[in-house]
């Protein structure tokens, strides 16, 4: 057994050390939370004598990545005790949950950085952004009332298989298939939030809205379409509370705000935000059931380096008919050259590799590198949960 896995006689120290790495205040909503994701998970420590000094989360989830699932594991709440810090704990522990992760079939993982160039150091980047759009309440766009369809407002708790299956029909871009545990773990976590559901003539559930208010603030948590009109008819929700909230805001998981389909785009703040990040474990699954954008391959050798030793190799991709030929070349000549961050952001979508190279994070033939960035999606991921 791994030395460094904590069992469920374990929470409590594992509680403890959160409330004082995080500087959260103890509440029985907050430890049956924690509770929850305990039991789900990989759970890693090292102890401080009779304390526990390090812990961190190794979640199990899946993700879909344009129609193709991956299992992946999301690393989170990450901690060392003040007294504990600066001896390695959290990096052994974070490296022990990667070896983990490939011996258990893991493909991806992901994390909230505290810092990014700390997790850099382990072979995780950037891939993941959100548009925060902030709007005062006399900037609301105008919104024409419909006839057609309605809205039924519901607390979170009362959400339906039909919501969830909304979700799951528009996740494709790199984000969760929540499994039933995540959405009880969610809707305990925000049993504060509300949702409204929009629903056509037909009683059909069309898109929904997920939210919560915060002092004069009206926040979006989650918002999906499935056509015009219900975005017509939440976006009317929402104007309808202008009266009793001055600012409103959503934080998109999708980078291209649009301002152009506003009337007047100067009407609202937006950021971009750097959200998560992503890591490839098992390079060798990740090519084999890539979804490639091109039916055909040419064979291209790649170096490819990596702290992880079965990532870090020379290997000869080809693609026939669309089936994909992936193997390890050391010993041959590559082609190019370039590390596994940069791997990932093409591989995600969210940087090519052309745009890589003239940046000089690759080195290679460029003919090379433009027939292999060819085969990649160019879609930028996207995702809304958190851990």
């Amino acid at each position: 057994m791994n030395k460094y896995l904590l069992d469920e006689n374990k929470f409590d120290d594992f509680y403890d050390l959160y409330l004082y790495s995080f500087n959260r205040q103890p509440s029985q909503q907050r430890k049956n939370v924690l509770k929850e994701r305990y039991e789900q998970s990989l759970v890693y420590g090292i102890m401080n004598g009779k304390k526990l000094g390090s812990g961190l989360f190794s979640i199990p989830f899946e993700i879909n990545f344009h129609g193709t699932n991956f299992r992946m594991n999301g690393i989170g709440d990450v901690m060392s005790a003040p007294e504990f810090g600066g001896r390695g704990g959290a990096s052994t522990l974070l490296k022990t949950a990667l070896t983990d992760m490939y011996h258990n079939q893991v493909t991806l993982s992901y994390l909230t950085p505290f810092s990014f160039g700390y997790y850099r150091q382990f072979g995780y980047e950037q891939v993941f952004d959100h548009t925060k759009i902030t709007v005062k309440n006399n900037d609301l766009p105008r919104v024409s009332q419909t006839d057609q369809g309605y809205i039924e407002r519901i607390n979170i708790k009362d959400i339906s298989d039909n919501l969830k299956k909304i979700y799951f029909e528009n996740n494709h871009l790199g984000g969760l298939v929540r499994s039933k545990w995540w959405w009880d773990h969610m809707l305990d976590k925000h049993s504060n939030y509300q949702v409204a559901l929009a629903f056509d003539n037909q009683r059909t559930l069309i898109g929904y809205l997920i939210y919560y208010t915060q002092e004069d603030k009206f926040i979006i948590h989650e918002w999906i379409n499935m056509s015009p009109l219900s975005r017509q008819l939440l976006l009317k929700f929402v104007t309808k509370h202008q009266s009793i909230f001055s600012t409103f805001i959503y934080e998109s998981p999708d980078a291209d705000f649009k301002s152009d389909v506003l009337s007047n785009p100067y009407s609202a703040r937006v950021e971009v935000i750097p959200y998560m990040m992503a890591r490839i474990v098992n390079l060798k699954d990740f090519v084999s059931r890539y979804p490639v954008q091109k039916m055909q391959l040419a064979k291209i050798y790649f170096r490819v380096e990596d702290s992880l030793e079965w990532n870090q190799h020379t290997w000869a991709l080809a693609i026939n008919d669309g089936i994909v030929d992936f193997k390890i070349a050391d010993g041959h000549k590559a082609d190019l050259e370039l590390d596994i961050q940069d791997l990932t952001k093409a591989m995600f979508g969210y940087r090519t590799l052309n745009s890589l190279a003239e940046y000089g994070r690759i080195k290679g033939e460029q003919d090379k590198i433009s027939a292999l960035n060819q085969i990649f999606v160019k879609n930028k991921p996207q995702l809304i949960d958190y851990f």
